[in-house]
This record gives structure tokens, C-alpha cells and sequence, in this order.
């Protein structure tokens, strides 16, 4: 698909099984390059063993193996510089600082964040990673009702490094579009460097 349509494409998270462990599986994020190549993979480190108070329970743990590696930055000429995480990770500040540290412009989540956890904490927990990172934030985001009790909150959305909401696609399936605007990104990093004013590294 991404050299049909010449894009590149964002895919996961979904599971590749680990080879010595046949009842496990790596939750998996992939970039494609519009000629088709993988340009970066990432396996998820954090995993979602969590009793929601809504009733549900999820042990993530049961079935993936957790990943063991920071993700390392893609540099894309048209893109900028590209880190990805998936799902739960957004809650792990330390992950992302090492993206920027990286000297990341754009934190791709993907995720599956429960529809009870979502309202609260996932604009938020988006907007807090684009501000401290002054990098732009695009989340993709499962929604609507899966099995049972289980429900996604949705709302895909695109973050400006000011943690500007520029797109939100609501909890109904459809598409989040922004820019991607290098501009705003160094102007805001001009504006607040914080980065540049860090103590503990």
C-alpha cells in the first residue's frame, strides 16, 4: 500500500510472534517508506496489566512478550525525525524524553486506550508528551465496541508542539488530517527551550 499510493505508512500495533516462545507475540509498531521498505520497527515495552475500574481486566503479559529496547529515531528529508511507541507507553514520560533526546520532531501512538481510562486521561496524556517535548504528536486510535465489555475510546488526534489540538477524529471511525509545519516546530522551540534547560539528564 505504501508504494502503491507512494506515502508513508504507520502500522500497529499488532502482534509478530517471538521465535522461541510460539504462544507469545511482540506488540508491534512498523513505518513503511513509500518504496515499501521498513524503515523502523519498534516492540512495545510497556505492557497493560491493569484492573480498570470499570470492571474490565486486561493482562497484556498473558500473550506479548515485552520489548526490550528504546526505539531509535527515524530521519525522514520530507518528515523530519520520526519516534514511535504504541498504547500504554503514553503514560511513561522517560520513554519519550529519550526520543527527544534523540532529537525527535514527531512521537508517533498508535493505541487501543480503553474507552474508561480514554476520557480522562488520553488528550491529556497526548498533549503533556507534545508540550515537554515540544514535538508534534500524531496518535492514531482504535474505537467503537470489540467483544463483550470491551470498548476503545477513539479519538485520533494530531498535537502541535504548543499542544495545540489540530485534529480529532472523534470516537465514530475516520480520519485525523493536519500539517506537519517545520516552521512552527522551531519556532516554538525558540519560544519555550526548554529542552535546552535541563538539569538531570
Amino acid at each position: 500500500m505504501a508504494q502503491r499510493f507512494q506515502i508513508t505508512i504507520l502500522g500497529g500495533g499488532f502482534p509478530v510472534p517471538v521465535a522461541d516462545n510460539p504462544e507469545k507475540a511482540y506488540n508491534t509498531a512498523l513505518l513503511i517508506t513509500p518504496d515499501g521498505q521498513k524503515a523502523a520497527q519498534y516492540q512495545k515495552v510497556h505492557l497493560f496489566d491493569v484492573d480498570v475500574p470499570d470492571g474490565n481486566t486486561y493482562q497484556e503479559s498473558s500473550t506479548v512478550m515485552a520489548g526490550t529496547k528504546i526505539p531509535t529515531i527515524y530521519s525522514s528529508a520530507s518528515l523530519g525525525k520520526l519516534g514511535l511507541s504504541i498504547c500504554y507507553d503514553v503514560r511513561f514520560p522517560e520513554l519519550y524524553r529519550q526520543l527527544s533526546q534523540q532529537g525527535a520532531d514527531v512521537l508517533f501512538i498508535p493505541a487501543a486506550f480503553t474507552a474508561f481510562t480514554g476520557k480522562d486521561h488520553w488528550q491529556v496524556l497526548l498533549q503533556a508528551r507534545a508540550i515537554e517535548n515540544t514535538c508534534y504528536v500524531i496518535a492514531p486510535a482504535q474505537t467503537g465496541n470489540h467483544y463483550e465489555r470491551r470498548y476503545t475510546h477513539g479519538h485520533a488526534m494530531i498535537i502541535d508542539p504548543w499542544g495545540v489540538i489540530l485534529a480529532d477524529a472523534g470516537s465514530t471511525p475516520g480520519v485525523a488530517v493536519a500539517e506537519i509545519n517545520p516552521q512552527r516546530l522551531q519556532q516554538v522551540r525558540q519560544q519555550m527551550p526548554s529542552l535546552q534547560h535541563r538539569v538531570f539528564k
